[in-house]
């Protein structure tokens, strides 16, 4: 082989060397690029997800007491102890006369005044009991339970009937039964962003001595509106899913309680959750159990 040969043979394969060490460049350049943009893009989802996680948030502006019947409960009131004799059932509502005699108004007394002994209460009830038919003269609240009339001082709930610290027994003569629930008038909190109704969850939480009660609902099966009772399109209905809340509306959510019956110095944890975002945590003190009062500031 002559010098000539040689010297081409040298140049090919620098050749192919040079043009595979462009390939792999190439190649190379490529899968950095688009390591450095899939870097980037997990970089700015994982930044927006900590910032809704911070921002999304929802406030509570206040809590108002309302027993509008909307609770499903009821309070069923017995003869004899040991929940024997007549008994007679009272769904949400007031009850005095004839309404507490005939309260399923089918023209049948069920009830007797003066002559009641026992009480079952369901739980998110609340039930005052009156010495006189028209709701006068003395008064007595309970919450759910099953509760003994004529040992009410020993309740772990005490009241008195007569204000001389007598039991209860054969004394009712009208009773109103009350649906514990809130109306939470809630808003966004600056900075969130836009939210879905059904993403926005509340939940309650109580003791009842023994054990931890729990209510949760999120607020499309809970029912809220706007406070001019309209959804987002301005008609005159409920929110659904995929309705979007921004910040600035103001809306009104109805927290029915079926576990939680609390009485004045009961303490509630609400908590308002955000999913995929932040939760807020509201102290409440039960300072009084009186309808439209807010318990946030009452």
């Amino acid at each position: 082989m002559n010098m000539n040969q040689r010297s081409g043979s040298i140049g090919i394969g620098a050749m192919i060397v040079f043009i595979g060490l462009i390939l792999v460049a190439a190649v190379a350049s490529t899968v950095i690029i688009q390591t450095v943009e899939d870097l980037q893009q997990d970089s700015e989802r994982t930044g927006n997800d900590a910032r809704r996680g911070l921002n999304d948030r929802v406030r509570v502006n206040s809590a108002y007491l309302t027993f509008d019947g909307a609770a499903d409960c009821e309070a069923t009131l017995f003869q004899h102890s040991g929940f024997a004799g007549w008994s007679a059932t009272y769904p949400v509502g007031d009850y005095a006369g004839n309404d507490f005699l005939d309260p399923d108004n089918d023209g049948v007394n069920e009830a007797v005044s003066n002559d009641a002994t026992t009480i079952k209460v369901d739980d998110g009830c609340e039930i005052i009991m009156y010495d006189g038919s028209d709701f006068s003269g003395w008064s007595a609240r309970l919450g759910g339970g099953d509760h003994s009339l004529g040992d009410i001082r020993a309740n772990s709930r005490p009241v008195n009937c007569g204000g001389g610290g007598d039991p209860c027994n054969d004394q009712i003569s009208s009773i109103k039964v009350l649906g514990f629930e809130l109306e939470l008038v809630m808003q966004l909190a600056p900075g969130s962003y836009p939210i879905e109704a059904q993403d926005i969850i509340w939940s309650t939480t109580c003791t009842d001595g023994t054990s931890v009660l729990i209510d949760s609902e999120d607020i499309v099966h809970s029912g809220a509106t706007l406070m001019d009772g309209t959804n987002t399109e301005g008609l005159e209905n409920n929110f659904v899913s995929g309705e979007e809340l921004d910040v600035g509306m103001v809306f009104k959510v109805e927290a029915t309680l079926a576990q939680c019956s609390p009485v004045i110095g009961d303490k509630i944890t609400l908590e308002i959750h955000v999913d995929g975002g932040a939760s807020s945590y509201y102290y409440i003190t039960v300072r009084t159990l009186d309808k439209g009062s807010d318990l946030m500031f009452n």
